[in-house]
Protein backbone atom coordinates (compact mmCIF):
# COMPACT_ATOMS: atom_id res chain seq x y z
CA UNK A 1 0.00 0.00 0.00
CA UNK A 2 1.59 3.17 -1.04
CA UNK A 3 1.13 6.49 1.10
CA UNK A 4 1.21 9.97 -0.99
CA UNK A 5 0.29 13.36 0.55
CA UNK A 6 -2.69 13.40 -2.09
CA UNK A 7 -4.49 10.59 -0.46
CA UNK A 8 -4.19 11.23 2.87
CA UNK A 9 -4.22 14.86 3.34
CA UNK A 10 -2.28 16.45 5.90
CA UNK A 11 -1.34 13.08 7.65
CA UNK A 12 1.57 12.51 5.62
CA UNK A 13 4.05 14.92 4.83
CA UNK A 14 6.49 14.40 1.79
CA UNK A 15 9.48 14.47 3.14
CA UNK A 16 11.02 17.58 1.20
CA UNK A 17 8.53 19.27 2.54
CA UNK A 18 9.52 18.16 6.23
CA UNK A 19 12.96 19.58 5.67
CA UNK A 20 11.85 22.70 4.51
CA UNK A 21 10.04 22.99 7.70
CA UNK A 22 12.36 21.92 9.47
CA UNK A 23 14.87 24.89 7.85
CA UNK A 24 12.23 27.38 8.58
CA UNK A 25 12.04 26.60 11.99
CA UNK A 26 15.49 26.54 12.58
CA UNK A 27 16.23 29.91 10.69
CA UNK A 28 13.53 31.26 13.03
CA UNK A 29 15.25 30.31 16.06
CA UNK A 30 18.97 31.81 15.30
CA UNK A 31 16.68 35.06 14.43
CA UNK A 32 15.20 34.84 18.20
CA UNK A 33 18.71 33.80 19.59
CA UNK A 34 20.41 36.34 17.81
CA UNK A 35 18.04 39.54 18.50
CA UNK A 36 18.22 38.39 22.54
CA UNK A 37 21.89 38.19 22.13
CA UNK A 38 21.44 41.68 21.05
CA UNK A 39 19.52 42.87 23.71
CA UNK A 40 21.34 41.25 26.18
CA UNK A 41 24.36 43.10 25.11
CA UNK A 42 23.20 46.58 24.56
CA UNK A 43 21.70 46.20 28.37
CA UNK A 44 25.05 45.03 29.39
CA UNK A 45 26.74 48.14 28.32
CA UNK A 46 24.44 50.03 29.98
CA UNK A 47 26.25 52.03 33.24
CA UNK A 48 24.56 50.54 36.30
CA UNK A 49 22.97 53.56 38.63
CA UNK A 50 25.55 54.19 41.74
CA UNK A 51 24.36 55.68 44.50
CA UNK A 52 26.10 58.89 44.85
CA UNK A 53 27.92 59.93 47.80
CA UNK A 54 27.27 62.75 50.04
CA UNK A 55 29.15 66.00 49.50
CA UNK A 56 31.30 66.34 52.74
CA UNK A 57 29.87 69.69 53.56
CA UNK A 58 26.40 70.05 55.28
CA UNK A 59 23.77 71.70 53.46
CA UNK A 60 23.16 75.65 53.67
CA UNK A 61 21.22 76.41 56.35
CA UNK A 62 21.27 72.99 58.71
CA UNK A 63 24.11 74.46 60.88
CA UNK A 64 22.14 77.45 61.81
CA UNK A 65 18.70 75.11 62.75
CA UNK A 66 20.47 71.96 64.27
CA UNK A 67 21.28 71.37 67.83
CA UNK A 68 25.62 70.99 67.85
CA UNK A 69 25.58 67.40 68.95
CA UNK A 70 23.57 66.44 65.36
CA UNK A 71 25.86 68.46 63.05
CA UNK A 72 28.83 66.54 64.75
CA UNK A 73 26.94 63.55 64.33
CA UNK A 74 25.43 64.59 60.46
CA UNK A 75 29.31 65.57 59.57
CA UNK A 76 30.98 62.80 61.14
CA UNK A 77 28.94 60.58 58.37
CA UNK A 78 29.52 63.07 55.65
CA UNK A 79 33.16 62.84 56.06
CA UNK A 80 33.36 59.36 56.58
CA UNK A 81 35.13 57.49 53.88
CA UNK A 82 35.00 54.09 55.42
CA UNK A 83 31.01 54.24 54.56
CA UNK A 84 29.89 52.98 51.02
CA UNK A 85 26.88 55.84 49.92
CA UNK A 86 24.33 53.51 50.99
CA UNK A 87 25.79 53.31 54.25
CA UNK A 88 26.05 57.34 54.78
CA UNK A 89 22.39 57.59 53.35
CA UNK A 90 20.82 55.08 55.82
CA UNK A 91 23.04 56.88 58.81
CA UNK A 92 21.65 60.31 57.88
CA UNK A 93 17.93 58.95 57.95
CA UNK A 94 18.61 57.57 60.88
CA UNK A 95 19.80 60.75 62.58
CA UNK A 96 16.99 62.82 60.67
CA UNK A 97 14.16 60.89 62.14
CA UNK A 98 15.22 61.14 65.70
CA UNK A 99 14.85 64.86 65.10
CA UNK A 100 12.13 66.91 66.72
CA UNK A 101 9.06 67.82 64.47
CA UNK A 102 9.42 71.45 65.43
CA UNK A 103 13.21 71.70 64.21
CA UNK A 104 12.53 69.65 60.85
CA UNK A 105 10.49 72.27 59.93
CA UNK A 106 12.93 75.20 60.13
CA UNK A 107 15.32 73.03 58.06
CA UNK A 108 15.71 75.13 54.61
CA UNK A 109 14.45 74.12 51.66
CA UNK A 110 16.35 72.71 48.87
CA UNK A 111 17.74 75.03 46.29
CA UNK A 112 15.15 76.00 43.89
CA UNK A 113 12.40 74.74 46.24
CA UNK A 114 10.27 78.14 45.89
CA UNK A 115 9.73 78.17 42.59
CA UNK A 116 7.84 74.74 42.55
CA UNK A 117 4.32 74.79 42.36
CA UNK A 118 2.52 75.23 45.79
CA UNK A 119 0.55 71.61 45.59
CA UNK A 120 4.07 70.13 44.65
CA UNK A 121 5.80 72.03 47.57
CA UNK A 122 3.20 70.73 50.03
CA UNK A 123 3.43 67.02 48.50
CA UNK A 124 7.44 67.05 49.29
CA UNK A 125 7.39 68.41 52.47
CA UNK A 126 4.82 65.48 53.46
CA UNK A 127 6.81 63.48 51.96
CA UNK A 128 10.06 64.63 54.00
CA UNK A 129 8.05 64.12 57.18
CA UNK A 130 6.77 61.15 56.85
CA UNK A 131 8.34 59.06 59.34
CA UNK A 132 7.14 55.84 58.09
CA UNK A 133 9.07 55.67 55.04
CA UNK A 134 13.13 54.60 55.03
CA UNK A 135 15.71 57.52 52.95
CA UNK A 136 15.20 54.85 49.48
CA UNK A 137 11.89 54.95 49.74
CA UNK A 138 11.44 58.66 50.32
CA UNK A 139 13.68 58.99 47.70
CA UNK A 140 11.40 57.18 45.59
CA UNK A 141 8.27 58.92 46.11
CA UNK A 142 10.05 62.50 45.74
CA UNK A 143 12.10 61.31 42.19
CA UNK A 144 8.48 59.94 41.06
CA UNK A 145 6.67 63.19 42.02
CA UNK A 146 9.55 65.41 40.34
CA UNK A 147 8.97 63.36 36.98
CA UNK A 148 5.19 63.62 36.90
CA UNK A 149 6.09 67.55 36.62
CA UNK A 150 6.12 69.23 33.08
CA UNK A 151 9.81 69.27 31.81
CA UNK A 152 9.87 73.07 32.43
CA UNK A 153 8.86 72.49 35.94
CA UNK A 154 11.23 69.38 37.01
CA UNK A 155 14.32 70.44 38.89
CA UNK A 156 17.66 70.33 37.02
CA UNK A 157 19.72 67.50 38.74
CA UNK A 158 22.92 68.82 40.54
CA UNK A 159 26.11 68.18 39.07
CA UNK A 160 28.46 66.99 41.26
CA UNK A 161 31.93 69.33 42.25
CA UNK A 162 34.66 68.99 40.08
CA UNK A 163 37.51 70.03 42.12
CA UNK A 164 37.73 70.03 46.21
CA UNK A 165 36.69 73.09 47.51
CA UNK A 166 33.81 73.67 45.10
CA UNK A 167 30.26 74.25 46.09
CA UNK A 168 28.46 71.62 46.93
CA UNK A 169 25.36 72.73 46.50
CA UNK A 170 23.29 75.33 43.64
CA UNK A 171 20.52 77.11 42.33
CA UNK A 172 19.02 74.56 39.87
CA UNK A 173 17.56 75.97 36.76
CA UNK A 174 14.23 75.89 36.22
CA UNK A 175 12.91 76.89 32.42
CA UNK A 176 10.41 79.33 32.41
Amino acid sequence: MVHDSQTHGHLYMRSDDFARQLCSASSNMRTVAAVLAVVCYVYAQQAPFVLPRLPKELPPGFEEVLPQEVIAQLRAVHENNQMTAEQQHEAIDRIMTTLPEEVIQRLPQPPGFENLPQNIREQLKAIHHDRSLNWRQRGDKIRALLESLPPNLRPMPMQPTPFKGGKAFHQPNFAV
